[in-house]
């Protein structure tokens, strides 16, 4: 009989540390090698409480053509995360390459400066490239995120121009 090592934690098998300090290695890789890949810089808003509750997301995709889906990935701060409950409506805008500086706005946890969306209705920037009016229909915990599923009822296209894009830590225009 092969004896089981009795770790800190109290009961046989490994030692959870160790598994944690081997989660947290490849969870750093991960962040390195997905630096590299460039996604599409969006806007993402809900209108609650009187107010619009917006921040930048790069974790955006879409899910499904038919019926049109798409998933934006909200970090455990993000401002609008406690308003996006099933049955809730949400912009998303696409942002264009000159948008830079609304991007670097909302990526702060308190945006300061003029509002880029109008004064009723879904908040969605008019001048970006395109914008989607949704509207969630689940909201998943996965990690430390949320994923929210919502479903395009409305979309708006834009300008033509090139788009913001984030990659290497850094906003990146593309044609």
């Amino acid at each position: 009989m092969t004896p089981r090592r009795i770790g800190r934690h109290i009961g046989g098998g490994p030692d959870p540390s160790a598994r944690e300090g081997e989660e947290q290695e490849t969870a750093d890789a991960l962040r390195e090698a997905l630096a590299a890949w460039p996604a599409g810089v969006t806007l993402v808003g809900v209108r609650a409480e009187g107010r619009v509750h917006a921040l930048t997301v790069s974790a955006f995709m879409p899910i499904s053509l038919n019926p049109p889906t798409v998933l934006v990935s909200l970090g455990p701060n993000a401002a609008a995360a406690p308003y996006l409950d099933p049955g809730s409506e949400l912009g998303i805008s696409l942002l264009a390459g000159d948008q830079k500086g609304l991007a670097s706005r909302f990526a702060d946890t308190f945006p300061v400066g003029p509002s880029p969306f109008p004064p009723e209705g879904v908040p969605v920037v008019a001048d970006a490239l395109a914008a989607l009016v949704c509207e969630v229909e689940e909201v998943l915990t996965r990690g430390d995120h949320s994923l929210v599923i919502a479903g395009v009822r409305e979309v708006r296209r834009g300008r033509t121009a090139p788009a913001l894009v984030w990659r290497n830590r850094d906003y990146r225009i593309v044609d």
